[in-house]
């Protein structure tokens, strides 16, 4: 993998990380009347359009789904585009492998951040929790509810755009979309049809979901990693 996959790669663990941390977070959230202006949940102050996420979000303890990835530049052109399949279990287990162009693996433990690429033979290994230090938006991870304070949530429509106030985040801004159609059908939670965010870069990564299941767990399996024989390894735990 060159340097400029692996920095997205790297960007896109980021991401996959700070949705699955605002499950973990959105989880000891309780609901409240969303018909007032401000909410004010264990003492801290948490507007409707974040109270609406986050009671969303509490409805989603796992999922899997399929996807494709493109990612854009600034002006909206296409650079690049893969498929894959995707799993997310509460708190910060993680199991994403693009299939096409290239197989490549993230897989988070809950401890150590893996990145695996068959093709070279390299794996690389993350402390999770240095990662979270290091990286603002991962900080939602911590279930700690002031976090919330740092972020801005702005809702239109199905849309919810988290935007960090800390101007050093590697992520400028995380967009996640819900479709309710098959939810209501079927009496299961909202599903997330899509999520995208902007990198300090400018370019856009989009991922869109299909085949979403809120009914299957993942096998736990999913998000174990043992180092393949004949693998280096760089780690930097």
């Amino acid at each position: 993998m060159n340097r400029i996959n692996k920095f997205r790669l790297k960007l896109l663990a980021t991401c996959l990380l700070s949705a699955c941390s605002i499950l973990a977070t959105a989880s000891n959230v309780a609901e409240v009347d969303l018909s007032k202006p401000v909410m004010k949940t264990s003492g801290l102050n948490i507007t409707p359009e974040k109270q609406a996420l986050m009671t969303k979000l509490a409805k989603l303890s796992f999922f899997k789904a399929n996807f494709i990835q493109k990612i854009l530049n600034e002006s909206g052109d296409l650079l690049q585009q893969g498929a894959g399949k995707l799993a997310i279990s509460k708190p910060n287990l993680i199991h994403w492998q693009t299939t096409e162009p290239d197989e490549t693996f993230i897989i988070s433990n809950g401890e150590t951040l893996w990145f695996y690429d068959p093709f070279i033979e390299q794996a690389t290994a993350y402390n999770l929790a240095q990662s979270i230090n290091n990286t603002p938006i991962l900080l939602l991870t911590s279930n700690d509810e002031k976090l919330w304070q740092q972020y801005q949530v702005k809702q239109s429509a199905d849309l919810f755009i988290i935007t960090p106030l800390s101007k050093n985040s590697q992520i400028k801004s995380l967009t996640i979309r819900f479709s309710t159609q098959k939810a209501i059908v079927n009496q299961e939670p909202e599903q997330l049809s899509e999520f995208s965010f902007v990198d300090a870069t400018g370019q856009i990564s989009q991922i869109i979901l299909s085949d979403f299941d809120v009914v299957n767990i993942p096998d736990a399996l999913l998000f174990d990693f043992t180092l393949p024989q004949g693998v280096r390894l760089e780690d930097k735990r």
